[in-house]
């Protein structure tokens, strides 16, 4: 894609409008609908349908506290505004009208901020980065006529709501968290199979179940030639869960987003695959919600001063999920690891310092590091590439000084090394590589849940 295309696509299609949104009940099952299109002066309106459900999982003893949806209307509303950040993308117009709800200037700079950031790798990746900036890529208008809906919600809040993924991440905050097991409620969004099996090692069989059903008509917009890239997805998973966790009367939201996050993609620029994991995103979402949604509802990553590298070392003590737990997203439709991609390489390179080349293979089918097929993905990891993989992985130095670990155990014990272990040591000179700095305190971690990860360190 070129910036010529969106200069020609965004002059066709000038104006999203998030036009309304509805919430239905049945029985136990809620489900919310938005309403979008995109709009141009001699152009078809081209109009978007999307829904997001909740339902509890074999919770016979709970019920989603659907009676207070009148208090969250301002929660429904935001979800259906990040929502619209799929349907958005495909022309990236300068207006971005909200004709069902109003917000106000510092919401306006808030949600500026949350999309060109969010949409950052898709800017970069479409050759957009030259002349958008986060003031100018969207604006935010407003029907006035409607009035603000935006209040503090003091609402009677305890224990925890767990997302659960389906990587090693989310495992070690589920084993972390296991001694307050009657306070927590796990939670999956569209799930793979790899979370609920992970769920169900964990010892639970009770999650608020979450979905988000994509209306088939931006996947036809797509190989058309609009544009198309990654989006925020956890800032979406982040405002669905608030909601979650409110219908569900959790307080704690415990995610698993680690320090790596917070490291640039394009090195040397703010563009950055993982923006809306990092602890800059974190903060921002936390005082968001708490400012404009609900008090006292607190969205943090238990996680977050650890490394990738720290998160591999805990997680490779937990033996019952290595045969279950997966973060390919190839293989995701499969419950698989692809074996040939930069997430595949990435945890198999990760995991290498703290366990056996044959419990490795049990699960990836083969000693990835072995394959020279993947020099060019695995050059973008340790960082003498432009650019970092699109993906969630960790930082470059942390790659490096798994690396090095990985030769000093194979001279140790007189073993061949892999042709990309060959191919490292050609290039980074292993005197040069230190170990990441260890753990570090974020104020945003409760000090309960700070000191029990300080417990297991």
């Amino acid at each position: 894609m070129s910036l010529e295309q969106y200069h020609r696509l965004s002059a066709e299609y000038d104006k999203f409008v998030y036009e309304n949104y509805q919430v239905e009940t049945i029985d136990q099952k809620l489900m919310l609908n938005f309403q979008y299109r995109l709009e141009g002066d001699n152009q078809t309106p081209i109009t978007f349908f999307h829904r997001v459900s909740y339902e509890l999982i074999h919770a016979l003893d709970a019920q989603l506290n659907l009676e207070q949806l009148n208090k969250l209307d301002a929660l429904i509303f935001s979800i259906g505004l990040i929502e619209g950040i799929n349907y958005y993308k495909s022309v990236c117009p300068k207006s971005y009208v909200i004709a069902c709800g109003t917000i106000d200037v510092e919401q306006n700079k808030w949600w500026q901020k949350l999309f060109y950031h969010g949409l950052g790798e898709l800017i970069y990746l479409n050759g957009m980065s030259e002349e958008v900036t986060e003031s100018n890529l969207v604006h935010f208008t407003c029907d006035h006529k409607w009035p603000s809906i935006f209040e503090e919600m003091d609402l009677d809040l305890s224990g925890n709501l767990i997302p659960v993924g389906g990587g090693k991440d989310s495992v070690v905050t589920l084993e972390l968290l296991k001694g307050m097991k009657e306070d927590n409620l796990c939670f999956v969004m569209s799930p793979p199979q790899a979370a609920i099996d992970c769920i169900h090692v964990a010892g639970y069989e009770n999650y608020l179940l979450a979905k988000r059903y994509i209306d088939k008509k931006i996947l036809k917009m797509n190989d058309a030639g609009f544009l198309n890239g990654h989006v925020p997805f956890s800032a979406i998973l982040g405002f669905i869960a608030v909601l979650g966790a409110a219908l569900v009367g959790k307080r704690y939201i415990p995610l698993s987003n680690e320090r790596s996050a917070n490291e640039s993609t394009v090195l040397g620029a703010s563009f950055n695959h993982q923006y809306s994991k990092s602890y800059e995103f974190e903060k921002d979402f936390n005082e968001y919600v708490n400012r404009y949604l609900i008090r006292d509802m607190h969205y943090f990553s238990l996680l977050r001063p650890l490394y990738e590298i720290d998160i591999a070392e805990r997680f490779a003590k937990h033996e019952a999920y290595h045969e279950v737990f997966r973060s390919c997203n190839r293989g995701k439709k499969d419950n698989s690891w692809c074996g040939h991609c930069s997430k595949c390489l990435f945890v198999y390179t990760i995991l290498a310092p703290y366990m056996s080349e044959e419990a490795l293979i049990r699960i990836f089918g083969y000693n990835l590091l072995d394959n020279i097929d993947l020099e060019p993905i695995f050059l973008e990891l340790i960082g003498v590439k432009e650019v970092k993989p699109f993906e969630c992985v960790g930082t470059i130095d942390e790659i490096r000084w798994s690396m090095k670990r990985i030769i000093e155990e194979l001279e140790e014990k007189s073993k061949p090394k892999p042709s990309l272990v060959k191919a490292f040591e050609q290039i980074i000179p292993l005197d040069t590589i230190n170990p990441p700095s260890k753990f570090e305190e974020e104020k945003d971690i409760p000090d309960h849940y700070l000191g029990l990860l300080e417990e297991k360190l």
